[in-house]
């Protein structure tokens, strides 16, 4: 984003210059620019800016009697300041945040928010419970990797519940614990679980970079109930 904010100043910068353009040589716009980029340099000193580019700037200037040039450095320290001291924030994050507001529209009141990197211990965790339920029934069919599985996990484990295996996990655990549990794939690399009790509920976002490639968790949302629909808790 800092670049965003760069550019924005530097384009300030030439638009404050048209009414002068008639006057301006081409060594005018190329000291101009010059003198903005020399407000690049400065001294990080323990968090606080030292805007050494604009000093030398600021000293050349009043030597020379250069005061066309004030307006570019002006603008240079102002740049400089700004994006120094915005906080860095990514596209990324930017889409984070967008997505988790979409989230959040469909809870009553949000609890808590657990967010994960793909290279987090959480899934290789969780996979290793996964496959220790499929050794205590071999013969069981329900794949291991599957998101609901391996939210189901988190979830049980979360409320300290002891869990079975594999088949008793898909089957029977929402009957004997009661609670409701949905799946929604908005698209082919996200998957959203819901496991919902009574008294509160849990939704695991799950994604995927490829359509071959694993699910990761990468959020998990606490809420105390849904807005549009009450599920029917067995």
């Amino acid at each position: 984003m800092s670049w965003i904010l760069w550019i924005c100043f530097f384009v300030s910068l030439l638009l404050s210059y048209l009414d002068q353009r008639k006057i301006l040589k081409l060594k005018d716009w190329v000291i101009i620019i010059a003198a903005f980029l020399l407000c690049e340099l400065y001294v990080d000193l323990f968090g606080l800016l030292i805007p050494v580019g604009f000093i030398m700037g600021l000293i050349y200037m009043n030597k020379k009697k250069k005061f066309l040039y004030a307006k570019a450095l002006m603008f240079g320290l102002i740049t400089v300041f700004v994006i120094f001291y915005t906080p860095k924030i990514s596209f990324q994050q930017i889409k984070a945040l967008s997505e988790s507001n979409k989230y959040t529209e469909q809870f009553n009141q949000v609890k808590a928010v657990s967010n994960f990197k793909i290279e987090s211990d959480i899934n290789n965790v969780l996979q290793k419970a996964a496959n220790h339920l499929k050794d205590k029934n071999p013969n069981s069919e329900i794949p291991v990797d599957d998101p609901h599985v391996v939210f189901s996990i988190w979830v049980l484990q979360h409320r300290n519940v002891a869990l079975q295996d594999l088949d008793w996990l898909w089957y029977k655990a929402p009957l004997e614990l009661h609670y409701y549990w949905q799946i929604n794939r908005p698209d082919p690399l996200v998957t959203l679980e819901y496991v919902v009790f009574n008294e509160v509920g849990y939704m695991g976002v799950f994604e995927r970079e490829h359509e071959k490639e694993p699910y990761h968790l990468r959020t998990i949302y606490e809420f105390d109930r849904l807005k549009t629909w009450t599920p029917m808790i067995p």
